[in-house]
């Protein structure tokens, strides 16, 4: 079965390690891997992940041309990749940059409110969601118990305003505040991934979370390089799941969302 790996982060080889050590420290965590394209194609190599929905977020307004232009550089030198572009709230011309990133053969859009520190319904941010609306999908952050900048309730709110936008909201909708996010994403009209929810939920309830949401609603993503995406794979493959529920989640649903051609 072909597995598709929604949410990874790459890195240009020599800002990696400092990039790596960042993210590690920011989340508190000891990363897996080591953030490179030829790392995560390497990782997974002698496994079912063959294709990978990949991104690099802009930490600020400047950064963002030049990290789409990386991606789609990627994307070009591997097929295996799909790329999403990042944007910032206090970008000038993102109109202009969006078309620029459908031009690049770019995906999708990836927003991280936290790193990038902004409120994900701010009104800068919905006039992003409003000029992508119908055009191209959303991959975005949710959760943290120490931040509100991607609370629950403000995705919840993005899904509701903007009922045309094909959206997937990363960990959950949740990350570390699961049980929290239940209310605002159980009943949303939204995709939600299960990238970085196994290293911190036991499988029963990861499980039970999966038949809550139900696997139409659901991704496979890892959050390369922070896990390891065999492993990520492997944990999930360990819950009883109907071969029904594992392709949606592994592959079937990706392809609607992200437009992946697959042979």
């Amino acid at each position: 079965m072909l597995v598709i790996d929604c949410h990874d982060h790459i890195y240009h080889r020599k800002l990696a390690p400092k990039a790596v050590r960042g993210v590690g420290e920011f989340y508190e965590v000891t990363m897996a891997c080591g953030g490179t394209s030829e790392e995560l194609l390497t990782v997974t190599a002698n496994s079912p992940i063959r294709r990978f929905v990949v991104n690099a977020v802009a930490l600020n307004a400047r950064a963002v041309r030049k990290l789409n232009d990386f991606v789609a550089a990627e994307c070009r030198a591997h097929p295996e990749f799909t790329g999403l572009g990042t944007l910032h709230p206090d970008m000038e011309d993102i109109d202009g940059e969006i078309e620029r990133m459908i031009a690049l053969g770019l995906k999708g859009v990836k927003l991280h409110p936290d790193t990038q520190q902004f409120e994900a319904d701010s009104d800068k941010a919905m006039a992003i969601y409003e000029k992508i609306e119908g055009r191209l999908p959303l991959l975005i952050h949710g959760g943290d118990y120490r931040y509100d900048y991607s609370h629950p309730r403000r995705i919840a709110r993005i899904a509701d305003t903007f009922p045309h936008l094909t959206m997937a909201a990363a960990h959950l909708g949740g990350w570390s505040i699961f049980e929290e996010a239940v209310p605002y994403m159980k009943d949303r009209k939204c995709y939600l991934d299960l990238s970085s929810v196994q290293p911190f939920v036991k499988p029963e309830k990861v499980l039970e979370y999966i038949r809550m949401y139900g696997a139409d609603r659901l991704l496979f993503g890892s959050d390369f390089p922070m896990w390891n995406p065999v492993s990520e794979y492997e944990q999930l493959c360990k819950l009883p799941l109907t071969e029904e529920e594992k392709e949606k989640i592994f592959w079937k649903n990706a392809i609607k969302v992200f437009d992946i051609a697959v042979d």
